[in-house]
C-alpha cells in the first residue's frame, strides 16, 4: 500500500524513504485492535481505524532545512537534518523528558533509531489530532498538543517500535 508523500528538494531518495517506513510502522502498530482507535465516517458513527483508511488519511512529508519537524490531523512533516548530521541525541520536551519510556534518549549511535522516534513523535500527534476526538480513551484529552492523549499514543509506538532497540546501542534518559 502507498502513502501520499512528498519529498523535498535537499532530500536524498533513501532519506525519504525510510522515513515513510517508519511512518507506516507507526500506522500499521496503532491500527492493531488492542488499541482500539476509532475514525468517524460520520458524526456520531464511528469505526475501527483500519490501516488501508490509516494510510489513505497521512500524508508524509520530508525536508532539510534546519526547521521543527511536526505532526498534525492532516500530515507530519520531517527535517532529516538531525539524521543527516549523525547527532546521538533525542531530546524531548522537558515535562516528559526523563520519563522512562518517552523520555530523551541519549549517548545513541544509531542515526536510524533517532530518526525513527522523531517520525513516531510526530505521528503520536497526526493520530492524537485525527482520531482523538472518535476514541473512546483519547476524547477528553487530545486537543492539548503533549498532553495525556498525546503520551498515551506515543507511549505505545515508543514501547513497540523504538524502545527494545535503545537498551542494546544506547541509554534513555
Amino acid at each position: 500500500m502507498t502513502i501520499k508523500s512528498k519529498r523535498g528538494p535537499n532530500v536524498t531518495p533513501d532519506e525519504h524513504k525510510l522515513v515513510v517506513k517508519f511512518a507506516k510502522q507507526c500506522l500499521k502498530e496503532i491500527c492493531k485492535k488492542q488499541y482500539e482507535v476509532q475514525m468517524g465516517v460520520k458524526y456520531p458513527r464511528v469505526r475501527p481505524l483500519t490501516y488501508a483508511d490509516a494510510l489513505k488519511r497521512l500524508r508524509v512529508e520530508t525536508k532539510y532545512r534546519n526547521q521543527h519537524s511536526y505532526g498534525s490531523a492532516r500530515h507530519i512533516s520531517i527535517d532529516v537534518r538531525h539524521f543527516r548530521e549523525s547527532l546521538a541525541s533525542f531530546n524531548e520536551y522537558k515535562s516528559f523528558a526523563n520519563d522512562p519510556v518517552i523520555g530523551s534518549i541519549i549517548n545513541c549511535a544509531d542515526s536510524e533509531l533517532l530518526l525513527k522516534c522523531l517520525v513516531t513523535h510526530e505521528v503520536a500527534h497526526h493520530i492524537q489530532m485525527l482520531y482523538g476526538p472518535f476514541t473512546r480513551y483519547l476524547r477528553k484529552t487530545y486537543r492539548k498538543p503533549h498532553g495525556d492523549a498525546f503520551k498515551t499514543i506515543y507511549r505505545e509506538l515508543r514501547r513497540t517500535l523504538v524502545n527494545p532497540y535503545i537498551n542494546n546501542k544506547s541509554e534513555a534518559a
